[in-house]
């Protein structure tokens, strides 16, 4: 019960209740008071039930509750509902508080329970009324609108739960009509361009064709900047687990093992007084607290008196203990003594007491330093996982993030550096290809000149064999000049060479110093351009995201302005209404305390009795008349039987009158014609 009357308060203490009770005010109301504050959950459940009790009836006030607990499906735990019935209109505690525990711990589901109540609970209407056919009819189509009600529900609380707003839904639905439209109009364009054109079969289908490449070149190039990402993400893994890993090794550079068991041995001592000697006590003030909570729980409210008592208890307790403090300060003062060896307990009493206060601060300081850690690393983990929601891994920060930067600057250099050689060496690889491939056919210009000299002097071959001899002979020559001119040649070109270098350094050397400059500049300012791009882009991107909240506030806003527009409107049309009748009010009021005559005459209230006192004559006359009416129905029923059987005979006279009549007709009739013959 303890806990139910703690739910109860701590509710009822919160929006839009906001009692600020306790346990010993909540417990200490009237019955009255308890009927009133279940009545206010009632009208939070469903508006009308929004009164004062003490202005209702208590068979009305009964009624209405117990329908409405029946409505929201209440199940009592007493089976005798007559003993049940009896202590909620008493306003008994054990009847109520399990009523308010049960509606508050249900509050949204009971308030959809009572909205749907109001279109969902049938009409209880006799069977001899629907024995006739109109309500019969009536009746039918009401159930009908009940089970459509139903079907309409379920469908709004499923749309509801889909994630789907009808304005969204209502935007994207005009969107794509005004995109439908743009496309139509650009087709009856491109159709009135293309009715003159000849083979536009073939053209539309090589249109086609080209449009499938180019989604197929998109597909390509997305599935492209995908493998580049999956790249660059795997590269930022290395370089992450590879700044982990130097972390790693720098925490266990200069580790011997005594460190590690020494830190080891600073832990086990700190964590075994948390566990021994810090949460014991911790744990016994926490039970000694619920010890008292649950005492104070236990004991029967205390009136204003009887606190007042307790509080002079504590009052003249406190006094006591600082009395006794007091002197066994004196007396420890005056054993201070160097030879007392009391003084030298108290100075050792002291320091432990202050060492103890500084273990258990430090312990505080370390649990609540891991408690930190704990939540940081949890609210690190939680940011982790909705980052790889969007990039699939971490994303590199601090030193880390540095070292990759600065090496992916190396390497950007390297590469460029790199780069250059290769295009120069391909220029050079191009000029030198070129140069063979001219001197090739002047070699083969050369040979077919010659051929063609040797057919027309007859001597076809002459070449090949003096060329031959004059290799052979040459050979010989050259083997012999060699030995001779190889040296002087050698110097000869390596001086040549030494020539051209010295020339071409002496040519490139202020174009190298103009260039160093130039380079690291280049350099600079390549970096520079990359930092401030990132930067600007970084910039646009929150400027966008900026403009685009600014837009939805200011729509957001501007919605707000056209509501509270139209509640002013509305108050204002409610203000004039309400001084209207404030108006006519004092008007009632100043005709009813006139000692005009006919001031009074005038008044509302007057003519409202009069009309009262006149309506009521009427009721009492026609009272009179259906007692009249009532004692003489028997008469008039016997009269009405008798006139009847009067009517009865002398119809029965008026036939036989006729009938006598017509028989004597016949009688003169046959007389006459028997006297004519």
């Amino acid at each position: 019960m303890s806990e139910e009357i703690k739910y109860i308060v701590g509710e009822l203490n919160k929006a839009p209740y906001n009692r600020n009770y306790n346990l010993i005010t909540f417990d200490g109301l009237t019955p009255e008071q308890l009927l009133q504050v279940l009545n206010d959950v009632f009208a939070e459940i469903d508006s009308k039930n929004r009164l004062d009790i003490r202005e209702e009836e208590p068979e009305q006030m009964a009624v209405r509750m117990l329908g409405m607990l029946r409505i929201l499906k209440y199940k009592p735990p007493d089976e005798n509902l007559g003993n049940f019935r009896r202590d909620l209109v008493f306003g008994e505690s054990h009847v109520i508080y399990p009523i308010l525990h049960w509606l508050l711990e249900r509050m949204d589901e009971l308030k959809k329970r009572a909205y749907l109540a109001k279109y969902l609970v049938k009409l209880e209407v006799p069977s001899e009324i629907l024995g006739d056919a109109d309500v019969a009819d009536v009746f039918a189509k009401y159930e009908e609108m009940i089970n459509q009600f139903k079907v309409i529900h379920r469908e709004h609380e499923n749309l509801r739960n889909s994630g789907y707003s009808t304005n969204e839904l209502r935007k994207d639905i005009e969107a794509m009509e005004e995109e439908r439209d743009l496309v139509l109009k650009r087709i009856e364009r491109m159709k009135l361009k293309v009715e003159g054109t000849p083979n536009t079969e073939a053209m539309l289908a090589s249109a086609k064709a080209l449009r499938m490449e180019r989604e197929k070149q998109k597909e390509l190039m997305s599935q492209q900047g995908d493998l580049k990402g999956a790249i660059t993400v795997t590269e930022q893994r290395i370089s992450r687990l590879q700044g982990q890993l130097r972390d790693i090794r720098k925490a266990g550079v200069g580790a011997s093992p005594e460190v590690l068991l020494q830190r080891l041995e600073e832990d086990v001592n700190v964590n075994s007084y948390i566990v021994k000697d810090k949460l014991p006590k911790e744990l016994a003030s926490k039970r000694q607290y619920v010890a008292t909570l649950q005492r104070v729980v236990n004991e029967p409210a205390l009136g204003p008196p009887e606190m007042e008592n307790l509080n002079q208890k504590i009052r003249a307790l406190q006094s006591e203990i600082n009395n006794l403090n007091e002197a066994r300060m004196k007396e420890v003062e005056e054993d201070e003594s160097p030879e007392s060896k009391v003084g030298k307990l108290s100075f050792f009493r002291q320091n432990a007491a202050m060492i103890s206060r500084k273990k258990e601060q430090s312990a505080e300081k370390v649990s609540e330093l891991r408690n930190e850690i704990a939540a940081i690393q949890e609210d690190m983990r939680e940011k982790q996982e909705h980052l790889k929601q969007y990039s699939g891994e971490q994303v590199l920060r601090g030193e880390e993030f540095k070292h990759y930067v600065h090496k992916l600057r190396g390497k950007s250099s390297v590469y460029k550096m790199k780069k250059a050689q290769l295009a120069e060496l391909r220029a050079e690889h191009g000029v030198l290809s070129r140069t063979e491939e001219i001197l090739k056919a002047k070699d083969a210009q050369i040979d077919e000149q010659l051929s063609t000299m040797e057919n027309q002097m007859g001597i076809s071959g002459f070449r090949n064999t003096q060329d031959t001899m004059e290799k052979v002979s040459s050979m010989k020559a050259e083997v012999d000049e060699r030995k001779g001119k190889t040296l002087e040649e050698m110097s000869k070109m390596v001086m040549e060479l030494n020539h051209k270098i010295s020339e071409r350094k002496a040519r490139l050397a202020p174009i190298l110093k103009e260039l160093r400059p130039l380079r690291q500049r280049a350099k600079d300012t390549t970096i520079d351009h990359s930092e401030k791009k990132h930067a600007y882009d970084s910039v646009a991107a929150g400027l966008e995201t900026n403009m685009a909240r600014l837009e939805q506030e200011v729509k957001g806003l501007r919605d707000e302005i056209v509501k509270l527009e139209s509640e002013c409107h509305l108050l204002e049309a409610e203000k004039e209404i309400f001084f209207y009748r404030q108006d006519q009010a004092n008007n009632e009021i100043k005709l009813y305390l006139s000692n005009d005559p006919q001031d009074k005459k005038r008044s509302m209230r007057e003519q409202l009795m009069s009309h009262i006192s006149e309506q009521e004559k009427l009721g009492r006359q026609l009272r009179e008349e259906q007692k009249t009416v009532k004692d003489s129905l028997q008469t008039s029923a016997k009269q009405l039987s008798i006139w009847q059987d009067v009517v009865k005979i002398m119809e029965v006279k008026r036939q036989c009158l006729e009938a006598a009549r017509n028989s004597g007709t016949l009688m003169r009739n046959s007389g006459g014609e028997a006297l004519v013959l």
